[in-house]
């Protein structure tokens, strides 16, 4: 174990690795999905705690007191949540886990986001971050090819041709 990681506290440990994983996600999903958490189970309850985990972080990044990675996270975590992915994201991500796609409509309707322009956006903004972010490249590339997967004609056709399974 490296002397570094030791000296961030597990409750800031698990923060990383939530945003690591689901990149731009806001302080109300960090709350949810900490829940139970034993590294953080008396320390998180309420989004303001959230909050002060990741100023906790970030100054501890400032002060050159934790691995890089973490600060790379916090890079791609303030980029997504400003572009206003981040919870969007978190449905691509566990799409891509678990095998299924799920498209921007369904993750419209999962986030109760009725705008007529939404799926454009979220579209764009997540092209041009993964184009920034070879860790969101990653994701999104095996995103859209679940995509291409479920699409009904290259179901239909991979019977009579077995290549189109290739990406």
């Amino acid at each position: 174990m490296s002397p570094r990681r030791n000296r961030v506290p597990p409750h800031l440990r698990a923060v990383y690795q939530l945003i690591r994983k689901y990149p731009g996600v806001s302080n109300s999903r960090i709350v949810e999905m900490m829940k139970g958490d034993e590294r953080v189970i008396d320390y998180i309850s309420e989004e303001l705690l959230a909050v002060s985990m990741l100023t906790e972080l970030r100054n501890m990044v400032a002060e050159n007191n934790a691995p890089s990675i973490v600060s790379r996270s916090l890079e791609i975590h303030d980029r997504m949540a400003r572009a206003g992915l981040g919870d969007g994201f978190r449905y691509i991500v566990r799409s891509v886990e678990h095998g299924d796609y799920i498209g921007v409509k369904d993750i419209q309707n999962e986030l109760q986001r009725y705008s007529n322009s939404f799926q454009k956006k979220f579209n764009a903004r997540l092209a041009t971050i993964s184009h920034e972010y070879v860790e969101i490249n990653k994701v999104y590339q095996e995103w859209l090819r679940l995509r291409y997967i479920s699409n009904p004609i290259v179901q239909k056709n991979l019977s009579n041709n077995p290549a189109l399974a290739e990406w």
